[in-house]
């Protein structure tokens, strides 16, 4: 009901608002590249290049290829994209895995910013709405010249909308747009103004959705449902023909956010997780300059700031049995505990980047920069717990503690870098880069409570990295390429620093962790006669110093009885694959796209193997490494772009290269599974300045599951939008 009354709404707004230049604002965009190898991307190099001048492997979702998605949140478009998976415990809970890598080694950026903080396991791509991204800029391969720690798997940039009005006049234009899902009951909305006052321009956008536990071909998903607002604001004012300064904001406010690929419900045991709540604020201002003369072309300065805060809640229920294996002490005339836990986490970073690149001449290019970064951090775990006898009257008052997993402190970066393109050759281009960053780690002591309290420490490390690149232009549209870089991840606050319960057991950190690193060989080839364009590259990377948490021979008091665990350097490991994509414009109105990935990956250390899994042998399967998967569609456009419909696949083929199991830990067997789903989406664009999208996804009702998920999927469920401009 809610979808049907926003989507009347709209249609009536659209009728009473349509302008009277819509005629022309429906027009096609004719300053679109004909396919996407002449696209500009900045996230490899940090300065703006051709697509196919990069020896690195690329790939980017554009602004229409997003909206027509329609995902719910963020990470689900990123399936487009070659290489590119997600660890998923819930519709909002999903991590990006690039090349068979998550968590901390994978860097988010949002507008070329930092996502990821010195605390925690990873970045949340869906604290940024899609509806507020003009693009998305994926490297494959480690970027630790560009970026520094934890781009040891790839980037993802989050490019968000600004305003791309010129001249000097006053104007405001807008769109509202509303939209749902069936599956998961959704409905969303949200409204774009576009403002204009002489040499100040902006976009402002606000929106939020609802969805309920959705529905997969299994039975309802419980605890899967969420809510959440946003808002964005970018200002862009031009000071001269030369100078452009830019601002923005951007807040986030999710509520009661199900994650039930961690809760589980077992004989004698019970527990959920959920984030009652997570906040998001993030500012930032940027100056660019152009050179009017001389050897610098522009120059960029820019000072951000973010904060998270959050509540990752958890409830547990146990019986006396199980008193042991939960590390509960027991109590005399109970039969069972509830214990419910609030793990509050508070995060400041403030950061400044800057940065220049010189003019383009016929033999080079060189650009180079500073950026520095500071991550504040703090949060409490607060423990409540109840013992209860048979009757289910409480045996016991509620107790409450107060700790910390992750002492608080300040975790500073200060990195240099320099990158260089060389034209040696009319038909060769050489590229080289290299970055140091020195880490200085500061933490406070913690609660005085027996067992759980922290004293201060300190960590200093330095860091230095570098790549090479080569690409070779065989013909105008055929370039090949090669590239070898080193990446590495500094140990975070979590790794060093951790002690406390998780979903294993008890973990504790590791102040003597050393920085992850790897060598990643590409050579790809981009492909683009005519009206066809094709990208694909082969990779070889290894790994050394990878951090896991193996179990202690003698686990700690606090530990209660639970497994206890540390994180420890122990693998080496290596991963090797193929990725391709590709699109070709054939007739007047065809569009056939489609990409694909595969991947295999070993732990080579047998010392690793051996206090991982506890069997002797050279070499086992890496976890998250996915299987072969991908997506084709076919789209047929009408004149002008106003209709078009667009069916396609996604299909995941089974790898049966599972590790071996983790003494404890459950296996995710599901993994092993292949499966072919079918979707097909279409739209219409009206000359009133309307635009209606709607679709089936999963048409056959398919049970199925993303490789590295620990739910399955939505079953059969309708979609739609639509939207109106003013």
């Amino acid at each position: 009901m809610f979808i049907a009354r926003s989507l009347t709404l709209c249609l009536t707004l659209a009728a009473a608002t349509a302008p009277a230049h819509a005629e022309d604002t429906a027009a096609p965009d004719s300053t679109r590249p004909a396919t996407f190898l002449k696209e500009t991307v900045v996230t490899g190099s940090r300065v703006p290049r051709a697509y196919y001048e990069s020896p690195q492997a690329l790939s980017f979702i554009s602004s229409m290829r997003l909206s027509e998605e329609l995902p719910t949140v963020t990470p689900d478009a990123l399936g487009l994209v070659p290489g590119v998976d997600n660890s998923k415990d819930s519709p909002w809970e999903q991590r990006p895995v690039i090349r068979g890598l998550t968590g901390q080694r994978v860097l988010v950026l949002m507008d070329g910013s930092p996502m990821n903080s010195a605390r925690g396991n990873g970045p949340h791509p869906s604290l940024v709405d899609a509806g507020q991204i003009d693009r998305v800029e994926v490297v494959r391969g480690p970027s630790s010249v560009a970026y520094g720690s934890d781009a040891l798997g790839g980037v993802i940039n989050l490019i968000t909308r600004e305003s791309t009005m010129g001249g000097q006049g006053r104007s405001l234009r807008g769109s509202a747009t509303a939209g749902g899902s069936s599956a998961d009951q959704q409905g969303n909305g949200f409204i774009q103004l576009l403002p204009q006052f002489g040499r100040l321009s902006a976009l402002i956008s606000a929106g939020g959705r609802r969805t309920l536990d959705y529905e997969a071909p299994s039975g309802t998903v419980n605890h899967s449902a969420f809510k959440d607002y946003n808002t964005l604001a970018n200002f862009r004012y031009e000071m001269s023909d030369r100078t452009v300064v830019r601002a923005g904001w951007q807040l986030y406010r999710g509520a009661d956010i199900g994650i039930p690929g961690l809760s589980f419900e077992s004989p004698g045991a019970v527990q959920s997780f959920r984030f009652p709540f997570y906040d998001r604020d993030a500012l930032h201002l940027q100056i660019d300059r152009k050179g009017e003369r001389g050897w610098i072309a522009n120059a960029q300065a820019k000072v951000y700031w973010q904060r998270e805060h959050r509540n990752f809640f958890s409830d547990q229920t146990v019986d006396s049995s199980m008193y042991a294996p939960f590390g509960v002490p027991p109590n005399p005339g109970s039969s069972s505990a509830r214990t419910t836990q609030d793990r509050y986490f508070d995060l400041d970073t403030y950061g400044i980047q800057a940065q220049f690149a010189s003019i383009r001449t016929e033999r080079y290019r060189v650009s180079a920069g500073l950026d520095m970064t500071r991550d504040v951090t703090g949060g409490d775990n607060v423990r409540f717990r109840t013992y209860y006898d048979g009757t289910g009257a409480p045996v016991t008052a509620t107790s409450e503690r107060v700790t910390q997993s992750v002492p608080d402190g300040f975790f500073d970066n200060y990195g240099g870098w320099s990158q260089a393109d060389w034209s040696v050759h009319p038909q060769w281009t050489a590229s080289a880069g290299a970055r140091y960053t020195h880490y200085s780690y500061r933490t406070d002591a913690g609660p005085n409570v027996p067992g759980y309290a922290f004293t201060a420490q300190s960590v200093d490390d330095d860091a230095l990295c570098g790549s090479l690149g080569l690409v070779y232009a065989m013909r105008a549209d055929l370039h090949l390429s090669a590239n070898v870089a080193n990446g590495y991840r500094e140990p975070n606050a979590q790794d060093l620093f951790f002690s406390g319960p998780a979903s294993v057991g008890y973990v504790m950190g590791n102040p003597a962790l050393q920085p992850e690193k790897s060598v990643s060989y590409d050579v790809g080839m981009r492909w683009g006669p005519r009206n066809l364009a094709f990208s694909g590259s082969f990779y070889y990377s290894t790994y050394d110093n990878l951090i896991d948490a193996v179990p202690m021979s003698t686990p700690p008091p606090q530990a209660a009885g639970q497994p206890a665990y540390q994180y420890v350097n122990i693998s080496k490991a290596r991963i090797w694959g193929v990725e391709g994509e590709g699109e070709w414009h054939f007739m007047p109105h065809w569009t056939l796209r489609g990409q694909g990935s595969t991947a295999i990956g070993d732990i080579t250390s047998p010392e690793a193997i051996q206090m991982l899994y506890g069997v002797s042998a050279e070499k086992v399967p890496l976890p998250s490494v996915p299987p072969f998967r991908g997506s084709a569609t076919l789209r047929w456009r009408g004149a002008q772009d106003r209709i078009w419909v667009e069916p396609g696949v996604r299909f995941s083929w089974r790898t049966n290269r599972l590790p071996p199991p983790t003494p404890g830990v459950g296996q995710l067997t599901d993994f092993k599974k292949e499966w072919i789903v079918g979707d097909v989406m279409a739209g219409a664009r009206f000359a009133t300045g309307q635009r209606l999208q709607v679709g089936i996804r999963n048409l056959g009702n398919t049970t199925y599951r993303q490789p590295l998920a620990s739910l399955d999927d939505p079953g059969i469920s309708f979609v739609g939008s639509i939207s109106t401009d003013f």
